[in-house]
């Protein structure tokens, strides 16, 4: 089979591999679209994404849907030529982090696309990729497989929104707007909260936010840009830029949360002070944990909407132009790889 494996840093390159046979409890999926993803973009430009240093070429891409085109022993529920999507993860289910719920902290997980285990898990940029059934589900009636493949990212955006505190009734800033902000300006809508703002230097970006819910946009870059803000109850950092979590902590208010989501540098300074005296809850959020089935079932219900989020398709044999559009993060939100 083909599959893109990527080498270093803007070295994606169209190779060939055995097709993958599916094991006991897995099954054989023809993947149909592929979201580019922050963390493949990381891995694009970098030619790793914080920690996640690659010892080999590896196939990113782990928001994913597709076609089972072959099964292995013992599936249940599943057959060949039902549309899916994959939840990536693949705990351990056996460490304390996997005991207590929080199995998106397993040590040993293994995920999709991802360097961070050992061996690398290849991702879906391929023409066939195995996956535990168990990880399968099977698309309710009237969601497409372009909009299944949003499912990781909006699992990520959820479970952000799940660390803060009572979000119904509570202001909001998101800075970024990328794709996962934009996707908690949807999920905090769905939740109640009652002012939302988004911050991003980009124009596509804050117009796209007002169109999709937000009541205000903010250009940190604009002097006094800050001025007419009265201050946030709960502040999402979804840009993995320093400057913007600085902004944030600015501007959450007194006993406010401030949720990490985007990756930022290692290390960097950050207002200690103004965190203390405060009494600001600061708060990782790490991929996600008891959402997938959730998210599923209330993009079904209506309740929260996936349309427009993707604003620019690319073919499989475009793959590396997909990663640049992505990149270049020119008039677009998110970019899918339609097989």
């Amino acid at each position: 089979m083909k599959t893109y494996l990527l080498y270093g840093a803007k070295d994606i390159r169209l190779d060939e591999k055995s097709t993958p046979e599916p094991g006991a409890g897995q099954v054989l999926l023809a993947p149909k679209f592929t979201g580019i993803c922050g963390s493949d973009v990381h891995y694009y430009q970098h030619g790793y994404c914080g920690r996640f240093v690659p010892k080999r070429p590896f196939a990113l891409g782990h928001e994913f849907s597709g076609v089972i085109c072959g099964m292995g022993p013992d599936v249940q529920g599943l057959s060949v030529g039902d549309e899916v999507v994959v939840d990536p993860s693949m705990p351990c289910g056996s460490c304390r982090h996997c005991r207590s719920g929080q199995y998106n902290l397993c040590q040993a997980m293994k995920y999709f696309g991802s360097a961070s285990c050992d061996p690398h898990i290849d991702g879906s940029l391929a023409q066939y990729v195995t996956a535990p059934a168990a990880n399968c589900h099977i698309l309710p009636a009237g969601i497409s497989l372009s909009q299944a493949a949003l499912l990781e990212p909006l699992c990520v955006a959820m479970h952000a929104v799940r660390q803060a505190k009572e979000i119904a009734g509570a202001s909001v800033l998101i800075t970024g707007g990328g794709p996962i902000g934009q996707l908690i300006l949807r999920v905090v809508r769905a939740f109640g909260a009652l002012k939302v703002a988004v911050s991003d230097v980009d124009e596509f970006a804050r117009a796209f936010a007002l169109k999709s819910g937000a009541d205000a946009v903010i250009n940190p870059l604009e002097e006094g840009a800050w001025k007419s803000c009265d201050g946030y109850d709960v502040v999402f950092e979804a840009s993995g830029v320093p400057s913007a979590l600085a902004n944030g902590l600015e501007m959450a208010h007194r006993g406010g949360s401030v949720v990490l989501v985007g990756t930022l540098p290692e290390t960097f300074p950050i207002p200690g002070n103004l965190i203390m005296n405060r009494q600001l809850q600061v708060l990782g959020s790490f991929r996600f944990a008891n959402v997938f089935e959730k998210a599923l079932a209330m993009v079904a219900a209506g309740i929260i909407n996936l349309d427009g989020i993707v604003t620019a398709t690319y073919g499989f044999a475009e793959v590396p132009q997909a990663m640049q559009r992505a990149l270049s993060k020119d008039r677009v939100i998110k970019v899918q790889v339609a097989s």
